[in-house]
């Protein structure tokens, strides 16, 4: 899949109904989807070609591949090990379980489509989640294996070339309603309520544990509606979709379709047993595995999981919460799980794409006139050491950019607070993109958040040009390194509480130390004094010592306290209130820079 600028087709064929679900992608991004839906003769071939003309049209593009899902047919499903003895300690690496994978077999007249650990046993230790790494003298492999019958297999992929379509990848629905919707950590069994089977399985964290099909579903009732009433099999199709599955004394006497004579209650009649038939063969064959495993959710789809009343029904057969993912869920399942197997390759692109765009930036600012790349020390002529936060203004509005030009500012603090660090939630991942999008001043981000690592990761994404972590945050090391490793500024911001003492380890790493000079979490507050102080060891650090890194002042800063700050050692202040609240916003700015008071 081309991440870049490509589009990809998933297909649900089944029995009465063919589904399609069609992406584009821009930029390792899904930017419009489209569905369709056909219902199928007798044959897929004419509700394919239906449905991929439909996305296509939508799309304006051509698809002539697709990831395919459907009714293959009878299932296997078995449990099975495979083993290796070593005459020594051995280190197991990833080929020794591909090759108990490859020795996997399927009955005859079927093909194996998904080969699922579940676990691995070694002399030393047993259950393990993974082998690979392990030192041992043997290795036994459990897998659970999906098998399909392979003339039915062949039937759906003879459908899909007469209608010009090639597989990009084949999936059973279990697997993929399995892999996209099972909550983490849990148990659940699946109920798939299709035109020719029924279906049902059961998933624990491992994998899959138990699976049954069974040749009877809803194309059955269908067929006993049209022999009851002596109706054709589309008008029993009709009625059938009307009528739930508990009716009333008035049902009695409501007819089921304007054009017959019996009612809806005649209908369920009908219904109902067949039905509550199916579904109790269905518990039957699964009660064993119900009873080990305990599921802590039934979830039902496929087409009988429209019908009115269904999770009343399926709850009394089962005794078990019902979770109903809808007629539709393994087409979403399997376009989800298609996007999260180019996780990787997203990550990749992204890193890509964001070590070019600072490239370029670089490249940018040094051709620009009057401009170079902000650097810890020693700014560009002109440059004005002043940075506005946003956490006093309006960055929604267009006349706070054009305000901070007529001043000559050419870096903005951006405060982002999740409400776990300090006790309040402002700014965000979105604020950040919009004002990226409306300036090109140097973007200090200052991260007020636990787990900063990712937020890192996004600010930088959304144009972050210095990232400014707090310390005392859960996973500073990890922000230290992801800012590094995507080659951006990074900083340290220090509360009125911390000890400077926590700088020592990294200082030499750093390009920035945020002073705070306010308790962090809110503007307005006044300038703590023995922020001075702080500074001014800071500085002479620096200087001893021929370190680079810049100080910079936030908090309370107005043209009162900025003067101490200059005289200590601050290289830029960061000025909220004073600034917003000013009367002349460029004259508030060079009353900043004033040195004395």
């Amino acid at each position: 899949m081309n991440l870049f600028d490509s589009s990809f087709l998933c297909l649900d064929v089944g029995t009465a109904v063919v589904r399609g679900i069609a992406h584009c992608v821009r930029g390792a991004r899904i930017v419009r989807s489209a569905v369709a839906t056909a219902e199928c003769d007798d044959t897929p071939v004419a509700a394919i070609m239906a449905v991929v003309d439909n996305l296509e049209h939508q799309m304006a593009t051509r698809f002539t591949s697709a990831f395919v899902t459907g009714n293959f047919g009878d299932v296997v499903f078995d449990i099975t090990a495979r083993q290796t003895k070593w005459h020594g300690p051995h280190k197991i690496v990833a080929a020794d379980v591909r090759d108990h994978a490859t020795k996997i077999g399927a009955p005859d007249g079927f093909h194996p489509m998904h080969i699922i650990p579940l676990r691995y046993d070694g002399i030393n230790i047993r259950n393990m989640a993974t082998p690979i790494g392990q030192v041992d003298t043997a290795l036994m492999s459990v897998f659970g294996v999906i098998s399909y019958s392979q003339s039915h297999m062949s039937h759906v992929f003879a459908a899909l070339r007469r209608a010009h379509i090639q597989t990009d990848g084949i999936f059973d629905s279990m697997f993929l309603l399995a892999t996209a919707m099972r909550p983490k950590r849990q148990t659940i069994m699946i109920l798939d309520m299709g035109a020719s089977y029924t279906t049902a399985s059961i998933w624990t964290p491992r994998g899959p544990v138990a699976m049954v099909k069974i040749a009877r579903g809803q194309s059955e009732i269908i067929k006993k509606i049209s022999e009851t009433f002596d109706i054709g099999m589309t008008d029993a199709a009709r009625v059938r979709g009307g009528i739930p599955i508990n009716v009333t004394d008035m049902d009695r006497f409501t007819p089921a379709d304007a054009l017959f004579g019996f009612s809806r209650a005649d209908v369920a009649d009908v219904i109902n047993p067949v039905m509550m038939d199916i579904l109790g063969e269905i518990r039957n064959n699964m009660a064993a595995a119900m009873a080990k495993y305990a599921p802590a959710t039934l979830m039902i789809c496929g087409g009988g999981s429209d019908i009115d009343g269904i999770n009343d029904l399926v709850a009394q057969m089962f005794s078990m919460p019902i979770q109903n993912i809808g007629s539709d869920a393994t087409l979403r399942a399997l376009s989800d799980t298609v996007w999260d197997m180019q996780t990787p390759r997203i990550v990749a692109y992204n890193a890509r794409r964001d070590r070019i765009a600072h490239m370029m930036r670089r490249i940018t600012r040094i051709f620009q006139p009057g401009r170079r790349p902000n650097r810890p020390r020693g700014r560009a002529a002109g440059q004005i050491p002043i940075l506005p936060s946003t956490l006093a203004f309006d960055m929604r509005d267009p006349m706070t950019y054009t305000m901070f030009q007529s001043a000559g500012i050419s870096m903005i603090h951006v405060d982002i607070m999740d409400g776990f660090f300090v006790d309040r939630v402002t700014g965000s991942i979105d604020d950040l993109c919009h004002i990226r999008a409306n300036t090109r001043a140097h973007l200090s981000v200052h991260l007020m958040t636990e787990s900063p690592a990712h937020w890192a990761a996004d600010a930088i994404a959304a144009g972050a040009d210095t990232v400014i972590v707090s310390a005392g945050a859960a996973g500073v090391r990890d922000a230290i390194g992801e800012i590094r490793r995507r080659g951006r500024r990074l900083g340290i911001a220090i509360s009125p509480d911390t000890s400077l003492t926590v700088l020592k380890p990294i200082l030499r790493q750093i390009d920035v130390v945020l002073v705070m000079s306010v308790r962090p979490g809110a503007g307005g507050q006044e300038f703590i004094p023995n922020t001075l102080g702080r500074i001014a060891t800071l500085a002479a650090t620096r200087k001893k010592y021929g370190l680079k890194f810049e100080i910079s002042v936030d908090g309370g800063i107005n043209n009162h306290t900025a003067p101490g700050c200059w005289g200590a050692g601050a290289d830029t202040l960061v000025s909220g209130s004073y600034l917003a609240q000013a009367a002349d916003f460029p004259l508030a700015v060079q009353n900043l820079l004033k040195r004395r008071p």
